[in-house]
């Protein structure tokens, strides 16, 4: 008992210099250190608990994603780990008042070996509200410009509808959903996926993070037409008032128009046949003005190939007065037309040197007319054909004047001149 108890002190500081031995080369083999790990992300949990009542989250500043986290652990410990092996969570259970949420972080092996987790954050922040859903119609349109000569014909989508979910306070500031084609350089018909994208109501895109659509891109088929002008003709009805009449001038603005369509279709559109209502010069003393919609005329497959022109044309038929005058014709401007073999034929004037032609025709007209300016033949071989006989004999004959009149001049009698016949020697 003595041999034990005997030098005590002696053995007591040998335990405990042993005990620091063993720590120094423990240490010495396998020190603590540490190693850093950055973008560590945060599984979130039950979030359910959330979406069960009608609501949506969104996560706040990134705070779902941890910048930095340190380990500290023996050597041999830290030598084993890789990022992967970091496990960071936040369980919805345990939101706060003020909407966050405690990281929990750990690592999926030698969990009970690591000294200590340090992390740059430790909550993650949430934007929690109501959910919201709206449906919207899908707009399309195009960009860019076609090859000379094309114009677009139409622009439709595989579906016109799309619905939205998302935060309330997002989903309210949606107002349009649209896609758009780029057209430069087409000459043919695109079909092609587009994607959606969605508009605040000052035209600004809107992110979609955090809104689920039910459909990304839609099917957009772009019809292209080709385009040519081509004429207005006017199809004029009735007849003006008594002593009036159409002068055969109709002023349309514009009086062409550039069609669009399939090549196929508008090369044989030559003209637009207008055969309107508002045409009708019944009774009219004066000239008719109207607008017409030209639409209306357009053959099917066809549409204005101008997206500026409104497709009206303003239409003036012209309609004046007529009027009749009486013309002495000298007979000197009439002349003997054919040729009878052996008979020599001319016009008697020994009686009278004029004859008198009364014509009508619009006032306009038949001011430009003057005496000198009327010419008139006599045929004498219609004239020999008409006879009873068919023979001629010396004599002289009253033969009717085929007279060169403007156009729109008509006679009100028939005139007459003497012809002499005389058989040649």
């Amino acid at each position: 008992m003595k041999k034990l108890t005997s030098n005590w002190g002696l053995k007591l500081a040998s335990l405990i210099f042993a005990i620091i031995v063993w720590f120094l080369v423990t240490n010495i083999n396998d020190p603590v250190t540490s190693v850093r790990y950055t973008n560590i992300p945060v599984t979130l949990k039950n979030t359910n608990l959330i979406t069960d009542q009608g609501q949506v989250y969104t996560v706040l500043d990134n705070t779902d994603t941890i910048s930095a986290v340190t380990i500290y652990a023996p050597r041999s410990i830290i030598d084993s780990l890789s990022q992967n092996n970091i496990v960071a969570t936040a369980d919805i259970q345990d939101l706060s008042s003020l909407n966050t949420v405690s990281i929990n972080v750990t690592t999926n092996k030698y969990s009970d070996k690591i000294e200590n987790i340090s992390t740059s954050n430790d909550v993650v922040k949430l934007s929690v509200e109501r959910k919201a859903s709206k449906s919207l119609a899908i707009t399309a349109t195009t960009s860019g410009s076609l090859s000379d000569g094309y114009v677009i014909g139409d622009v439709s989508t595989g579906q016109n509808m799309i619905r939205i979910n998302g935060p309330e306070s997002i989903v309210q500031t949606v107002q349009t959903a649209e896609v758009d084609v780029d057209v430069t350089g087409f000459t043919s018909d695109i079909i092609t996926n587009a994607d959606i994208v969605l508009y605040d109501a000052e035209g600004n895109q809107v992110d979609t993070s955090q809104i689920s659509m039910n459909a990304k891109t839609v099917n957009v088929n772009v019809t292209i037409y080709g385009t040519k002008y081509v004429p207005l003709k006017f199809t004029i009805k009735g007849e003006p008032a008594s002593g009036y009449a159409l002068t055969g001038k109709i002023d349309t603005n514009p009086d062409q128009v550039l069609i669009a369509g399939k090549n196929s279709t508008i090369a044989s559109v030559k003209e637009i046949v207008i055969d309107d209502e508002q045409l009708d010069v019944t009774g009219l003393t004066g000239n008719l003005a109207c607008t017409i919609d030209v639409e209306d005329y357009l053959p099917s497959g066809v549409i204005f190939g101008d997206a500026d022109y409104n497709g009206t044309a303003a239409v003036v038929v012209h309609i004046e007065g007529i009027t009749e005058e009486t013309f002495d014709v000298d007979l000197k401007n009439i002349s003997i037309a054919g040729e009878v073999d052996g008979y020599s034929a001319e016009i008697e004037d020994s009686e009278y040197d004029t004859v008198s032609l009364t014509l009508t025709g619009l006032v306009s007209t038949i001011k430009s007319v003057s005496a000198s300016s009327l010419t008139g033949t006599v045929d004498i071989n219609s004239f020999i054909q008409d006879s009873d006989n068919g023979e001629l004999a010396d004599g002289t004959y009253s033969v009717d004047v085929d007279w060169n009149l403007p156009d729109g001049v008509k006679t009100t009698n028939t005139v007459s001149v003497y012809v002499k016949i005389e058989k040649k020697e």
